[in-house]
């Protein structure tokens, strides 16, 4: 036993031995297979080190010639905001803390940009960049537009600024839910030499009427909507109308300039259709069409209509409305209408003739003659307060001929005397004209009047006449009557002188 034992520990003893000197060996062989691979390396590193150097190089300059090359194409001109006005879409300007407005399902995004330098065609394009769709809480689809630098008004005044007002309505998704979303609104163009231009600007969007985060893990959406600041929708007016003629008279034509004004200071209005409705049937409408289109109208601004009409022969004397019924679009697409209307006034013509009574060539101072004046109304229209008056030199009317109100085709008298007197100045009689005065009224209070003449020669009384000739033929008669008493005298004296000596002779 003690034999076998001493056997088995001098073969442990061998073996033991043995693996000492095959680890040995094998830790010379790493050794020596290390120095050669490190030396390989080494020498291979020396090779390749002018290369790598080489390329080094070669990649700073091929870095340096595109830095070069992009320094070169860089554009000078830029595009920045104009944060000190307002435009027409906004509440307020971007220094004031301009928000997007989200109502009624729709965000009204208001961009405008100033350019530094020329940008060919004056025009740039402009995209929304939405973000991710998953989280997003708008509807996609391409927004893209051109927009062109133009003047545009500013801050609700008449003043205007060119400007490039790049402005999108984005749809809300109704799944949207409440937050604070950027929207990315890139902006491209190109300057005078070709070279674009290129600038991103981020907007916020806050959503407050949608679904709400919070809401319970049931899932159940809060309906709760946060109530919109109301703001008024834009009314359109007709503001004025103005007719190229004084007096529009029945059976004529006639233009109408009508000037429609948006009253709203914050909302332009589209699409609007203006329709033309003229109630009576003496007036006519000669426009092609009763209905006008008109693109847009910007907030306080106006726009001219110009209307042409016929008024019939038949048509009386009166005001006739006529109306304008309008519809339109608010920068939402919302329809709205509004109605005004204008007066248009028609006057038939007048036709009043007067029969002249027939006056004596020879008149004599003294007299009263009886005038009759015949008048007949031969227009379409009632006349009134028809009168006639005479005047002149030696000419004096008792009264005035007054005819009173007459109906279309209808014919009057008036009565009346005239006293002949003397002439003014030295010579009291002679040569004069007179003049009948026929006055009348329209429907309207207008007083028209129409003149004719006569002439006449006024002559002396009567009595006056005659006097001077019968004083000289009653001293006529006196001489012949003394010269026969003179003679009968002579005879008597005569006849008693003989008898007296006829006496005495017997």
């Amino acid at each position: 036993m003690k034999k076998f034992v001493s056997i088995l520990l001098v073969i442990i003893m061998c073996l033991s031995y043995h693996f000492i000197l095959v680890v040995h060996a094998s830790t010379l062989d790493t050794k020596s297979d290390s120095a050669v691979m490190h030396e390989g390396k080494s020498t291979q590193a020396q090779a390749d080190k002018p290369d790598n150097e080489a390329g080094a190089g070669a990649k700073d300059e091929a870095d340096h010639k595109e830095d070069a090359a992009s320094g070169a194409s860089m554009s000078e001109v830029s595009l920045c905001i104009d944060n000190k006005n307002v435009y027409e879409g906004m509440q307020q300007a971007y220094a004031n803390g301009y928000q997007p407005v989200c109502a009624n399902g729709n965000v009204t995004l208001v961009l405008p940009l100033i350019s530094d330098g020329k940008l060919q065609q004056d025009k740039i394009t402009a995209s929304v960049d939405l973000g991710a769709t998953d989280s997003s809480p708008f509807v996609f689809r391409s927004y893209e537009k051109e927009f062109n630098c133009k003047p545009e008004y500013i801050n609700g005044t008449g003043e205007t600024k060119d400007i490039f007002l790049v402005s999108f309505e984005l749809t809300l998704s109704e799944k949207r839910v409440n937050g604070i979303y950027p929207v990315i609104i890139n902006v491209t163009g190109k300057d005078e030499n070709g070279i674009e231009v290129q600038k991103s600007f981020t907007n916020f969007v806050t959503v407050a009427d949608g679904i709400d985060p919070n809401a319970a893990a049931s899932g159940a959406a809060d309906t709760t909507q946060v109530e919109e600041t109301p703001t008024s929708a834009p009314v359109v007016l007709v503001d004025k109308s103005v007719i190229n003629t004084d007096t529009v008279k029945a059976g004529e034509d006639f233009e109408v300039t009508v000037t429609l004004k948006n009253t709203s200071r914050q909302k332009s209005v589209q699409n609007l259709v203006a329709t033309v409705n003229v109630p009576s049937a003496d007036i006519e409408l000669k426009n092609d069409s009763n209905t006008i289109f008109i693109g847009k109208i910007g907030t306080q601004k106006t726009t001219e209509l110009t209307l042409k009409f016929h008024a019939s022969k038949s048509t009386a004397d009166g005001n006739y409305p006529i109306e304008i019924a309008m519809s339109y679009d608010d920068p939402k697409a919302s329809t709205l209408s509004s109605t005004g209307n204008f007066v248009v006034t028609v006057e038939q013509p007048l036709d009043v003739k007067l029969t002249m009574p027939n006056i004596d060539k020879n008149v004599t101072a003294g007299d009263t003659i009886p005038l009759t004046f015949q008048v007949m109304n031969l227009g379409r229209s009632t006349v009134y307060n028809v009168r006639c008056d005479v005047t002149g030199d030696g000419l004096s009317q008792t009264k005035t001929a007054f005819i009173g109100n007459m109906e279309s085709g209808t014919a009057g008298e008036g009565e009346t005397n005239l006293f002949i007197t003397t002439l003014e100045g030295k010579s009291q009689y002679g040569d004069t004209t007179g003049t009948v005065t026929l006055t009348y009224e329209d429907g309207f209070g207008n007083e028209q009047t129409q003149e004719f003449s006569f002439n006449t020669t006024i002559n002396k009384m009567p009595d006056e006449a005659s006097t001077g000739d019968e004083k000289k033929e009653k001293s006529a008669s006196q001489w012949w009557i003394s010269l026969a008493v003179i003679g009968g005298l002579i005879i008597l004296a005569g006849a008693v002188s003989g008898a007296y000596y006829m006496g005495r002779k017997k």
